[in-house]
């Protein structure tokens, strides 16, 4: 035997496949992202909160997705697509041509909730009527839990399943290209579940790495910037990209009274700092409060009071309920009342971000992203922000009747309702300091959301807490596996108004385009606070009379001295 032909031939094959792993490892990380059209039946035409979540979680999975009614789909519009979503949200006779566009398909059909027994791939299935559920995927829920009860057939994967006392339910099945959920609400804790499985519904591989990120949250005027400097040097000196979201005006609610951050000369210097340092701005609103509400208490872009949108321009009206349908005669006379309504709040919240993007590039703190006060928002409120800003931090509001319908993917994603804004979610919640345990929430909610492969670990922590609870959050984080800072200056961003055009580049390029004037600022000053401005035109007036009383008294010296002298020579 040759034993040096038989090394060399081992050394090439191990060449070889050292080469070969960075390829497939490639391979593996750019896979192919499938289509889908996710369709849903409701009684009204209209998507409720659950499919709206539905979407958004799908849409932490793949960037190319249809979200449409039964109504919508034909044969056509589904011929190339990966994966058909159906989601049953009320029962109700499906569509001949929905039944024959989706009899056709040869794709990976998944059906969410009711109606699936209408679909000819679920002929071998059994329904079997509604069941209630006391545990799922092993936890106990906090109440029952309705799910519909299906006999899967033989060879099935059941991936998850309830119970209820010691009988048991398939939850999450798939049979072949072929996959139903039992339910289609996940609005919370199953949201893990179901977006851990997707990679097994979907036969994709899953990401190894979680993107993370802390947001300073609520910095404004009034915050202490010793605190604010002490926990931006913690998290630079860690090498930790941290993200700052910075409200322009406080205002107190017993009083009226406005603080500009403008006024709060060393807290700019602080925010300018650790900009340098690699903290990055956030928008968060502009006085984070409506109506009589204290800054960062009050919801600013949707009336809580009322619970419901933003009715009215000016805050300080006393806002009136919306009317409902039932109010109106015809369809079309409500539909036109909706819309007079959707115009005020469009050129409410157009002004007010405005103003925030505007008054923070003033003092040289530039905003990359928008993060709504309390996440509230409705449909038309995330339409107007979406034409200002490129990415949104935090959850969102699913429903346009209720800011308490809020959820969030546990991916970054592009939902159909923000408008191809990039969604960077809050999965690990915040430091209460009220709690018992404080770091107690933070750590469970790490626990559940590293789970799913892909997921953000995402929280916030408010600079008034010092650094007492900092550290040991950062620590919980940084023991995730594979765990990423996000870091949004290696990303693509744009913030723009009328005035204002902020780009953030991939290669950490920032570049702004400010057209604000001076007088541009006097003007909004005045809008802002106008008895402020009374006095200072007074004190100007006041000041040009003073001016001109001391040019006439000069005058009238010089004029005297000119005279006797006049005379002096004279009289000689």
């Amino acid at each position: 035997m040759n034993y040096k032909q038989l090394f060399l031939g081992i050394s090439i094959l191990i060449v070889i496949c050292i080469q070969s792993i960075p390829v497939f490892a490639k391979a593996q990380t750019e896979q192919k992202k499938p289509t889908i059209v996710m369709a849903y039946q409701s009684a009204n035409g209209i998507a409720n909160s659950d499919t709206i979540l539905l979407e958004a979680i799908f849409a932490g999975i793949t960037d190319q997705i249809q979200l449409m009614s039964v109504q919508q789909v034909t044969s056509e519009i589904i011929k190339d697509t990966d994966v058909m979503v159906f989601v049953g949200e009320d029962r109700g006779k499906l569509p001949t041509e929905f039944l024959k566009a989706v009899n056709k398909f040869n794709g990976h059909l998944i059906v969410f909730g009711k109606n699936a027994e209408q679909l000819p791939r679920f002929e071998k299935w059994g329904f079997m009527g509604v069941q209630s559920l006391r545990t799922l995927d092993g936890e106990p829920l906090s109440k029952l839990t309705n799910i519909e009860y299906v006999k899967p057939p033989m060879g099935s994967d059941v991936l998850v399943e309830g119970t209820n006392l010691d009988a048991k339910y398939p939850v999450i099945v798939k049979d072949g290209n072929t996959s139903f959920i039992a339910k289609s609400n996940f609005m919370s804790n199953d949201n893990y579940i179901l977006s851990r499985e997707l990679f097994n519904i979907l036969d994709l591989s899953a990401p190894l790495n979680h993107m993370a990120y802390i947001r300073l949250e609520d910095i404004s005027p009034i915050s202490d910037p010793k605190l604010v400097k002490e926990i931006g040097e913690y998290l630079a000196e860690k090498e930790i990209p941290f993200y700052m979201a910075i409200i322009p005006v406080y205002v107190n609610s017993e009083t009226g009274e406005q603080v500009q951050l403008e006024d709060k000369k060393e807290l700019v210097k602080v925010l300018r700092y650790l900009q340098k340092l690699g903290g990055m701005v956030i928008a968060h609103g502009y006085t984070h409060t409506y109506r009589d509400a204290e800054t960062g208490e009050g919801f600013e872009f949707w009336d809580s009071i009322n619970n419901q949108k933003i009715s009215s321009i000016n805050a300080e009206e006393e806002p009136k309920k919306l009317r409902k349908r039932a109010d109106f005669t015809t369809e079309k006379a409500f539909q036109q009342y909706i819309e007079s309504i959707d115009v005020i709040e469009k050129q409410y919240i157009e002004d007010k971000v405005k103003s925030s993007v505007e008054k923070l590039t003033e003092l040289q703190l530039y905003p990359i992203s928008f993060e709504a006060p309390h996440y509230a928002m409705s449909s038309e409120g995330y339409k107007a922000i979406a034409k200002q800003f490129s990415s949104i931090f935090g959850q969102i509001q699913l429903s346009d009747d209720t800011w308490k319908r809020m959820g969030s993917p546990l991916m970054i994603s592009k939902p159909a309702l923000l408008k191809d804004m990039t969604l960077y979610p809050e999965t690990i919640g915040f430091i209460d300091p009220s709690l018992s345990d404080p770091l107690k929430t933070i750590e469970e909610n790490i626990k559940k959301v590293q789970q799913v492969p892909g997921s953000v670990i995402g929280g916030f922590y408010h600079p008034y807490l010092g650094m007492e609870y900092l550290p040991e959050m950062v620590r919980l984080m940084e023991a995730v596996p594979n765990i990423e800072w996000l870091d949004l200056r290696k990303t693509n961003q744009t913030v723009r108004s009328n005035k204002i055009m902020i780009q953030q580049k991939e290669n950490g390029e920032l570049k702004v385009v400010s057209h604000i004037k001076w007088t541009d600022k006097v003007k909004q000053r005045m809008v802002e606070n106008p008895f402020e401005m009374v006095l200072w035109i007074l004190a100007i007036i006041v000041a040009l009379f003073v001016i001109a009383f001391f040019i006439y008294v000069v005058s009238l010296r010089t004029k005297l001295r000119k005279r006797l002298f006049e005379e002096r020579n004279f009289n000689g």
